[in-house]
């Protein structure tokens, strides 16, 4: 009989078709193997016995990287095949399909790179079906090396023999070698002139550079990053200034798991994410710090990551541990194109280690760290993207959600399956706008979705909203708006299948239903629908935009609110512009309260980063519990208002200062902070289920980037009987806003609403 065989999921770009013909062929079934669209199709001719058992093993044995979500079988008209082979692709199959993200370097290559008698010792470009680029170099569907970047690069004999042949590397799209593959080069600034060289000598005179404490940029699989060593103080100044950097962390790029357990400890599932596909920086506990202080500074953590390209694994093997950051300037999109690139030798960039293989979607390094044994997602880009993010109900027509201003990520829906651009920066930045547009006209293209409605934030100022706006008009298509720490809660729903829950939203700014700006927000979910049932007490706070770098500011303000005289000079001038209601917003946001209570107790006046001072205020707590430091007794008063519970962070900030003034310790008064914000938390959620009944918490937002006070009111709250989740599959902060605005927006489609 002859079959025809329809297979869905991650089967393009991972070796599929070759593990396909390798199978049929030992079950002795003849036909055919090719990318049809987004699906994988076979035709096999031979008994039902050898079908059946072809089946089992494409469900059950897929190769590294595939993911088979779906196998269809259907009788087909009789064919007659001299034996089986891979044919050529079509495009028939209009089904969206689901793309491989990039691979890291497999063990296999990793070894014949090393070799000095394979014919590609050394090649920093090695890559076979199990590993390389896919989604970054990506043209389009179905993925043949003609709809990628390779298709500049012609096969030689050697190369084109393996391709036809049965090896790991047949039908491998980025196949290639030093006499027919993309080429490495080094280019630097020799006085008034530049100079470059080619291949290995452009390797060995990069690792010279760096040994040399040089700062270089090195392309790697989807963007540019520069690196230099952290052993070196004046070179890891220098790379601040030349990314513009003050004093975020930098990352450490490690050449192995020895290494890391070396300088931090790793805890299995550590290891297992360190180790993953998406080969993410991991967010690790310091040990005993072998880096100069430029690297890291006061952080409690390290982002360590493995290697995931060849090019890196040459340098590593050389340096040993390296910096390695992106190449944008801090707030800009990332640096990718080889122009740009050697436009950094004009910067503190002592040279430009490259390639030829073109870059066609930047992908920045994924963030993530462990909580509980669950991960937490801080930045969802290379090692993740494209895959989708299935949610619990479909959509009736595919859907455009925008996600917010900062960490910009939006997402195309069609039915169930969401499919989420990468991080693309701020959208404050005209750069990162453009970005935006080419990114969601590229993805709609690949993915064959053309969005019926568009989903944004509330917030009539954000560039996503405006941008939606507009493409709503031009396509003539319904806009819907949600609010943002709604969309925060609707997050994690669309990620456990929940249709009603407690939701815990804690974040710097959100625009609120009445106008004013949210962040410590309890509202109670149903499905589209959302009731405040709590939140923090209003507190005016002035320098709009500016209150979030200077944390003293936001301080002078929750002095003011709580009745209290501050001798800095600028505390008349607050004075004056709150009672004049001049730039001056209501806030009900914990993030304010954390940076207010940070600047109150000497810890971080300034954020120069985003989190920079509530970071600091959450050292100083987890420094007091680790050495046994009582924490201060501490409480948010309760009370209700208009039906809504009233939280009364005035009244903390009071209770906190009274302590710091009669000399308390300012670790004390940290963890004292924690602590009660964690009880708060618990009580909140315990007067809202007796009102509702709800049981189910969602905590999400930012701040719950605080690995203290996620952990103190996961304990409490699980001790009081509540069931509790969190974001895994998107990021903690607003990374995770578009999966929210499309959980909304389908629920809003059902019930025809906008």
């Amino acid at each position: 009989m002859t079959w025809t065989v329809t297979v869905r999921g991650v089967v393009q770009g991972v070796g599929f078709r070759p593990f396909v013909a390798r199978q049929a062929s030992a079950l002795s079934l003849t036909g055919t193997v090719r990318n049809n669209g987004g699906v994988v199709t076979i035709v096999a001719n031979g008994s039902k016995e050898a079908m059946d058992a072809l089946v089992h093993r494409l469900s059950c044995v897929a190769p590294p990287g595939a993911v088979v979500a779906d196998v269809q079988v259907s009788p087909a008209e009789e064919g007659a095949f001299d034996g089986f082979s891979i044919v050529s692709s079509e495009d028939g199959d209009r089904a969206v399909p689901v793309l491989p993200p990039d691979l890291p370097v497999c063990d296999d290559c990793l070894r014949e790179l090393g070799d000095p008698q394979n014919r590609r010792y050394r090649y920093p470009l090695i890559s076979c079906v199990s590993c390389g680029p896919r989604y970054s170099i990506l043209k389009d569907i179905p993925y043949d090396r003609e709809t990628t970047a390779m298709d500049a690069f012609d096969m030689c004999p050697a190369c084109e023999a393996e391709y036809q042949g049965n090896g790991r590397r047949r039908h491998a799209q980025t196949i290639s070698c030093p006499d027919c593959g993309p080429q490495v080069t080094f280019t630097w600034t020799d006085g008034p002139k530049r100079r470059t060289i080619h291949r290995d000598e452009a390797v060995k005179q990069a690792v010279q550079v760096l040994k040399a404490g040089g700062v270089i940029a090195v392309k790697g699989m989807a963007g540019y990053q520069l690196c230099c060593s952290p052993y070196d103080e004046e070179a890891v100044r220098r790379l601040r200034k030349a990314k513009s950097r003050e004093g975020k962390p930098f990352a450490v790029l490690y050449p192995d798991m020895t290494a890391i357990r070396a300088h931090c400890p790793v805890s299995p599932a550590e290891e297992e994410l360190l180790g993953s596909p998406a080969r993410p920086i991991v967010l690790l506990r310091k040990g005993k710090d072998p880096f100069c202080r430029a690297v890291a500074g006061e952080s409690r953590e390290l982002g360590a990551f493995l290697p995931c390209t060849p090019l890196q694994k040459l340098l590593l093997d050389e340096c040993g541990p390296l910096v390695a950051t992106s190449a944008n300037e801090s707030g800009r999109p990332m640096v990718f194109e080889d122009g740009n690139a050697l436009s950094m030798l004009d910067r503190p960039v002592d040279g430009v280690l490259s390639h030829d293989r073109e870059i066609l979607t930047p992908l920045d390094d994924s963030v993530a760290r462990v909580i509980g044994k669950k991960v937490q997602l801080i930045r969802r880009a290379r090692g993740y993207v494209p895959l989708p993010v299935t949610l619990p109900v479909k959509t009736k027509a595919d859907l455009l959600t925008m996600g917010g201003d900062l960490k910009s990520c939006f997402g195309l829906l069609h039915e169930d399956s969401l499919y989420l651009s990468q991080h693309l920066g701020d959208l404050d930045d005209e750069r990162t706008q453009t970005l935006f547009e080419h990114t969601l006209a590229r993805m709609e293209r690949i993915f064959r979705i053309h969005p019926s409605a568009v989903v944004c934030d509330l917030h009539p100022g954000y560039q996503s909203a405006r941008l939606a706006q507009a493409l709503a008009q031009k396509q003539g298509i319904p806009l819907l708006k949600v609010q943002h720490h709604h969309a925060h809660a609707a997050s994690v729903m669309a990620e456990h299948g929940l249709s009603r829950c407690i939701g815990v939203a804690f974040d710097g700014t959100g625009y609120g239903m009445d106008g004013t700006v949210w962040g410590g927000e309890f509202l109670l979910c149903e499905e589209e629908r959302m009731t405040r049932m709590a939140h923090l007490s209003y507190l005016p706070i002035c320098g709009g935009d500016q209150a979030a770098k200077d944390a003293s500011l936001t301080s002078l303000c929750y002095h003011l609110a709580a009745g209290e005289e501050c001798e800095d000079e600028r505390f008349p001038l607050v004075r004056r512009a709150v009672e004049a209601k001049i730039n001056v917003a209501a806030y009900s946001s914990m993030g304010r309260l954390f940076d207010g209570i940070s600047a109150r107790l000497g810890l971080g006046k300034r954020n120069r980063y985003e989190g920079e001072c509530a970071q600091a205020l959450e050292n100083a707590a987890t420094a007091a519990k680790e050495a046994g430091v009582a924490p201060m007794s501490l409480s948010f008063p309760l009370s209700k208002r208009n039906g809504i519970l009233q939280i009364g962070q005035a009244e903390l900030f009071s209770q906190l200062g009274r302590y710091s003034d009669e000399g308390a310790n300012p670790g004390a008064l940290a963890l004292g902070f924690h602590e009660a914000a964690a009880q708060m938390v618990a009580n909140v959620c315990r007067q809202i289920r007796a009102e509702t009944g709800e049981n189910k918490v969602a905590l999400c937002g930012g701040v719950f980037f605080n690995r203290l006070l996620l952990t103190e009111c996961l304990d409490r709250l699980q001790a009081d009987g509540f069931s509790v989740y969190r974001n895994e599959k998107t990021p903690v902060n607003d990374g995770s806003l578009a999966l929210g605005q499309a959980y909304l927006g389908i629920w809003m489609q059902k019930k025809g609403g906008g």
